[in-house]
């Protein structure tokens, strides 16, 4: 039952995250303040759902792997990956967050917005190869698949 918590978890994160850097890329392109508020609100939003969905993942691959009657323990390495990069989204996402709670007009100053949009790169860069991971172990491997 725990396994099937984890997929409706995952979808709504991916997005907001995603769409956070659209959001700021476009407010960078148009400097309406609109855009630059509602990027903030799904990074917040983003990655308070990226630690739910850590979470539940991280419980429904205890089930596939623990124990001797475990149905994917051949699957233990893509399932470690798909979790450190879960973790790495949950890090570098959280120091985006940081550092734009800290300096509101981060993207209103130079050095300052170079180092944020790096974060918010890599942090897309490590969430899609991530999501590319659960999808693969889904429908190619069969984890969390009854």
């Amino acid at each position: 039952m725990v396994h099937l918590l984890h997929p409706m978890t995952v979808h709504f994160p991916i997005a907001l995250l995603l769409c956070n850097g659209l959001l700021t890329w476009l407010y960078l392109r148009k400097q309406d303040k609109t855009l630059e508020v509602s990027a903030y609100y799904s990074l917040i939003i983003g990655w308070c759902g990226t630690v739910a969905a850590t979470v539940s993942g991280s419980l429904a691959a205890f089930t596939q792997v623990v124990g001797p009657d475990a149905p994917h323990r051949d699957a233990l390495m893509w399932i470690n990956a798909h979790a450190i990069l879960g973790i790495a989204t949950i890090y570098i996402y959280g120091q985006a967050l940081l550092q734009r709670r800290r300096n509101p007009e981060v993207l209103n100053s130079d050095p300052a917005r170079k180092s944020y949009l790096w974060k918010l790169v890599i942090g897309a860069i490590v969430l899609v190869v991530s999501g590319w991971l659960g999808g693969h172990m889904v429908y190619n491997l069969g984890v969390g698949v009854s």
